[in-house]
């Protein structure tokens, strides 16, 4: 099945330029859950369109004003129900499937997503791509931590913090073989602490020869 050109150019025309204020859940984010949600999808009767939007709207909700980052799953919701653009390429149902997708993709639920597509979008989110955690969680460091001024505290301050989260019981609501030899191999190179380190100072002079450490504080909002 191939993806509505229409609904692609749409989302890359309206959707995708709203995430430029977003960092660690921008694009390059967005990208990596898309491709990850496909990997997935290829194992189930879905519909790619679908699988492509929810994937895309999952995380626009932390775009809104005075809202809880916690809540950022039912208010991504909302916008993708309140789209009435969409409704050139989805009914009311798929609608509904979708909105519910986005509100069950956070891998703290404590509850099974309500359809295969909330499990895949979820599963798709998860962090197994060391080179793009290091810039992701590095932005959220230096954003919220302004009291770490070198790049040993920050990266020891994430590191910690990914090998505290190792530490629980990985579960995938597909069991996507794909995604858990990604994982394994995940924890196997960020068990390396060396290895990881080095992945994490390239992502730190990358960010310091972009200059976007004042950027992280006064223009990202995540």
């Amino acid at each position: 099945m191939k993806l509505n050109q229409g609904l692609v150019s749409y989302i890359e025309c309206c959707i995708f330029p709203k995430y430029d204020r977003l960092y660690a859940h921008g694009l390059l984010h967005i990208q990596y859950v898309i491709d990850h949600s496909f990997i997935i999808a290829k194992e189930y009767d879905v519909d790619l369109n679908m699988v492509y939007c929810i994937a895309c709207y999952h995380d626009l909700g932390l775009l809104a004003i005075d809202m809880n980052r916690e809540d950022h799953a039912i208010e991504s919701g909302k916008l993708l129900m309140n789209d009435h653009n969409l409704r050139e390429f989805f009914d009311d149902k798929q609608l509904q499937i979708m909105k519910e997708a986005i509100e069950d993709h956070s891998g703290s639920l404590n509850r099974q997503p309500r359809s295969i597509y909330g499990e895949i979008v979820s599963d798709a989110d998860r962090d197994v791509d060391i080179y793009i955690l290091a810039k992701r969680q590095l932005q959220t460091s230096i954003k919220y931590y302004p009291e770490l001024t070198s790049f040993d505290d920050h990266f020891e301050r994430c590191y910690q913090y990914i090998l505290h989260r190792n530490k629980k019981p990985f579960h995938l609501w597909t069991g996507n073989s794909n995604i858990l030899k990604m994982m394994k191999k995940f924890k196997s190179d960020f068990l390396n602490k060396d290895f990881a380190r080095k992945v994490y100072l390239d992502a730190w002079n990358y960010i310091e020869e972009e200059g976007l450490k004042e950027k992280f504080v006064s223009f990202y909002e995540d």
